[in-house]
């Protein structure tokens, strides 16, 4: 995951031009997600993920860590200090299998433009990086609960090659849902998205 987690970090960072901090609207305030048991519950994203087994999650200080690297980076690339950043990125829930690589990242970041111009910062980002992404086709899907644009990418020389990222504009923010696999193939992202459903009532 560190491997993964860096080239994230290095390529959220090469997005920083497209970013914006988040308005004033109520409707659509952010907050973050939780774990209860092995299920992670977020109401923003409205969504919950049953954690599978042999799975592994990454904690919240780690995730904590990882928005805090990113937002200083940017913040860095914009002309500041990276000392008092503003919070852009919020990296709601990391896991993965260690057996097979396989595994999710959801991200939600403070973002102006719409998810089209994602794709658009997101290939030039990887030209700049000198990474060896291609992205295919992209097509909106249905995930529980809401309409995503999905973008499978091939990223050559990683332990997972195969991802696609699930983008969906809420209000000021831009929600991604990472799935990684080591398989290429619809079976393969299939399984990966069974372990998501509808937000229900946790209590």
């Amino acid at each position: 995951m560190k491997k993964r987690t860096i080239a994230l970090l290095l390529l959220t960072a090469l997005l920083g031009i497209l970013l914006t901090s988040c308005g004033e609207d109520e409707r659509n305030h952010y907050s973050p997600g939780y774990w209860r048991d092995n299920v992670f519950y977020d109401a923003f994203v409205d969504l919950r993920f049953t954690l599978p087994d042999g799975w592994e999650a990454t904690s919240q200080e780690d995730l904590d860590a990882m928005s805090a690297e990113a937002d200083k980076m940017l913040d860095t690339q914009r002309g500041g200090t990276g000392e008092d950043p503003a919070s852009v990125y919020h990296y709601e829930l990391s896991a993965k299998d260690p057996s097979t690589g396989n595994g999710i990242l959801i991200l939600v970041q403070s973002y102006s433009g719409n998810a089209n111009d994602y794709i658009d910062g997101l290939e030039a980002g990887a030209e700049l990086e000198g990474a060896t992404y291609s992205v295919d086709t992209t097509v909106t899907v249905q995930l529980p609960g809401h309409a995503y644009l999905m973008v499978p990418l091939t990223m050559k020389g990683q332990d997972t090659p195969y991802q696609r990222q699930y983008l969906r504009k809420q209000g000021d923010y831009l929600i991604n849902i990472m799935l990684f696999s080591s398989q290429e193939g619809e079976d393969a992202f299939s399984a990966l998205v069974a372990q998501l459903s509808e937000l229900e009532n946790p209590s």
